[in-house]
């Protein structure tokens, strides 16, 4: 099957109203700008596909594989990323408001000016991870691996840090 008709395929079953494709083996698949906020996308291998600004708000990720994935500015706003391999994936300047990273592999991942603003890091493997300017705010790391992970210019406040103190370098309170 070419690329081409498999991305037909999937837009035409997630169009269809079933966003079901979990478990689905769909590595190195371009869905760039793809729309699938909502789908089902447990178990599913994604890794080296292209996701480059691709809407996957709401999305139940659990034990996706996203690695050396393209998430650049793609929105995973509210996903349901727990137990995800997201291992040397490009997410500069991805949305993952809210998302839950539990128990994730991030592992030399690039979230370089990415929001994870509320995000649920704990446990997480952030190692060598790229967080350069990313925007930290109220996330909770606890537990999360930063060995070695790039933090210039990170946003920090109402963070939750790997010991379970609060950073709030950044907070403005007026």
């Amino acid at each position: 099957m070419t690329p081409a008709t498999l991305r037909e395929l999937i837009d035409r079953y997630y169009q269809s109203s079933a966003r079901d494709l979990h478990g689905l083996d769909l590595q190195g698949i371009d869905l760039a700008s793809v729309h699938l906020a909502n789908a089902d996308l447990r178990r599913t291998n994604l890794t080296k596909a292209n996701l480059h600004q691709a809407d996957l708000t709401h999305i139940d990720g659990y034990q996706i594989t996203l690695a050396r994935t393209d998430l650049r500015g793609a929105s995973l706003a509210h996903a349901t990323l727990r137990e995800a391999d997201l291992r040397r994936a490009n997410c500069h300047r991805a949305t993952l408001v809210n998302a839950d990273l539990r128990d994730s592999c991030l592992e030399r991942t690039d979230l370089s000016h990415a929001n994870l603003e509320g995000a649920n890091l704990t446990q997480a493997d952030l190692t060598h991870a790229n967080l350069y300017w990313a925007n930290l705010r109220y996330t909770n790391l606890t537990g999360a691996k930063l060995t070695k992970a790039q933090l210039t210019g990170a946003k920090f406040c109402q963070t939750i840090m790997p010991d379970g103190s609060m950073r709030d370098s950044e907070c403005i309170f007026v």
